[in-house]
């Protein structure tokens, strides 16, 4: 049942993503609804499932964004995959557990964007504000605030998709 409401969750996410959520921009970092939903939704699914909500969030925010299409399936699929090799090596996530996971996956996902588009030939904005090393630039104007709207996000989008997986059947918990 959780792949099928991952089209219309994620589309909301992906149109807010698109609309409201530059309104709150802090440098060039603003929260990832996509990435906090797909995420915390692979924490307590299958591994076919997280792919599915990878898939489907990447490519409907890319549908939304100047983006190259796929651009942002890469990352979180790459993602959806370490999390479940994660889950697979300890017994429960806690909430150290938690943080960490949206901390390094905040920075493995928006590097792997980064090169993507790089190679790709797309420019991104934020490259030109101080002409100096992309990646330096990429650290301070979006992966930095980024990381910091993601950590402030990320416990009330769990709480939601915990809720949601409840109602949908998914009665075992990995992260209570």
């Amino acid at each position: 049942m959780g792949a099928f409401l991952s089209i219309p969750i994620l589309a909301l996410a992906a149109v807010l993503q698109v609309t409201v959520v530059p309104q709150f921009s802090i440098l060039g970092g603003r929260p990832d609804l996509v990435f906090l939903l797909t995420i915390t939704w692979a924490l307590n699914s299958s591994l076919d499932e997280g792919v599915i909500w990878a898939f489907a969030g990447g490519i409907l925010k890319d549908l939304l964004s100047a983006a190259p299409t796929g651009t942002s399936v890469v990352g979180l699929v790459i993602l959806v995959f370490i999390i479940t090799f994660i889950r697979q090596q300890i017994y429960r996530v806690n909430i150290i557990s938690l943080v960490w996971i949206t901390l390094l996956g905040s920075v493995l996902y928006q590097l792997t964007t980064l090169v993507i588009l790089l190679l790709t030939g797309f420019q991104p904005a934020f490259l030109n504000r101080l002409g100096i090393d992309p990646l330096a630039s990429a650290l301070t104007y979006v992966i930095l605030p980024t990381i910091v709207y993601n950590l402030a996000l990320v416990f009330p989008i769990y709480r939601l998709v915990r809720w949601i997986q409840k109602r949908v059947g998914r009665e075992k918990p990995f992260f209570s």
